[in-house]
């Protein structure tokens, strides 16, 4: 089955133009990506999209763009290895262990995991929806269904394979090379069986299938989940106080946009003197770490000046919205406006709610509590 997943060279053609999806392992991008980003979109509509996956999409390209958005985002270093463009799809909590509650930081578990999953020509092969995961001990992640997930635990990092908790656990130098062994027995697996798997979820017999093929076991008991708790705090806006004395700052595009000058905005706050890059979670928000006290107030007020929110209060929090009509062929109505809307009227005790302009349902939290889906006879609410 072809694997039609958009990456930064293959395009998928929208109602608004092409669409690049561009992956950002950890979610972390510097200044440079950031302004490589600013200049993307102008080649487009001037619309970058964050995505669940913690990545970006950039719309509104001309079918000839591919060329010219490579260029520009090589430059901002987007685009380590052509061949492993789609395939770099990994998530990371979005404080990355520096939370309370968190067991390690894993953010030099993902920079090894990227840069050894490029040097793989194997592992190219992977489909473009083949998940990674690296959880700080926090859960946060779990209910994402990351095909194969490292999670910190006191004794090291435990593999988990399609959301199924397996024999082993390893010290953080082995992680990464553990889940790429992971990735390429999945690989062989779907090659054997021929019948185009793109998640581990799919191979004939699933999980322990895979972890048969790797001489582990599969631990029958439930898997360790986020609390309600942590799963708020892992969306909560403003400032952060970190469990190293240092502060993170988030704050969230509504609806998930962003445009040239925010994203410019971005770039020159990650460029400054006590910052450094930014991380895009899973919730679509965006978060500066390691921030000394002196600089973390200032740069939340930036943020602001910029249009983006910081305040859990804002009817934005936990609000999100497919691309709608007139970015989507399948849309049947403009869910973006009707979302902006709803956030007049939300408040910091507003449930978490999503809207589709079909039924598809593209880019719904699995976490969602309201659901609104527009349908042939009109929009549905559950």
């Amino acid at each position: 089955m072809l694997d039609a997943c958009p990456g930064v060279l293959s395009l998928h053609e929208a109602a608004d133009g092409y669409m690049a999806r561009v992956r950002l392992p950890g979610g972390r991008v510097d200044a440079r990506a950031l302004q490589a980003l600013a200049e993307a979109a102008r080649l487009g509509n001037g619309i970058v999209e964050l995505t669940s996956r913690a990545g970006v999409q950039v719309r509104g390209l001309s079918a000839d763009g591919a060329d010219a958005l490579a260029s520009i985002l090589s430059s901002g270093g987007l685009l380590p290895s052509v061949a492993h463009d789609r395939v770099r799809n990994i998530l990371a909590a979005p404080l990355a262990g520096r939370q309370a509650g968190a067991v390690a930081t894993v953010d030099a578990i993902v920079q090894a995991l990227d840069r050894e999953l490029c040097a793989d020509a194997t592992l190219a092969q992977l489909p473009g929806r083949f998940l990674f995961a690296v959880d700080d001990g926090t859960h946060v992640l779990a209910q994402l269904g990351a095909d194969v997930e490292l999670v910190a635990e006191r004794a090291g990092l435990r593999l988990f394979l399609g959301g199924s908790r397996t024999s082993l656990v390893v010290p953080p130098a082995q992680a990464a090379k553990t889940a790429l062994g992971a990735a390429r027995a999945f690989v062989d697996r779907r090659r054997a069986d021929g019948d185009g798997a793109w998640r581990v979820r799919e191979l004939r017999g699933g999980a322990e299938r895979l972890a048969l093929d790797l001489d582990l076991g599969i631990d029958k008991a439930v898997a360790p989940t986020a609390t309600a708790q942590t799963m708020r705090e892992a969306r909560c806006l403003g400032l952060h106080a970190q469990r190293d004395g240092l502060f993170a700052v988030t704050v969230l595009p509504p609806l998930a946009r962003l445009d040239p000058a925010q994203l410019t905005t971005l770039a020159r706050c990650a460029d400054a003197r006590g910052c450094g890059d930014a991380r895009v979670s899973p919730w679509r928000t965006l978060s500066f770490v390691d921030l000394r006290e002196s600089v973390a107030p200032e740069l939340l007020q930036k943020l602001e000046h910029a249009g983006l929110v910081s305040s859990d209060a804002s009817g934005w929090r936990g609000l999100s919205a497919c691309a709608g009509l007139g970015a989507c062929v399948r849309a049947r109505v403009d869910v973006r406006a009707e979302a902006a809307k709803r956030a007049a009227v939300r408040d910091a005790d507003s449930p978490i709610e999503h809207w589709s302009a079909c039924e598809r349902r593209c880019g719904e939290p699995p976490d969602a509590e309201i659901r609104v889906v527009a349908g042939e006879r009109g929009l549905a609410w559950s």
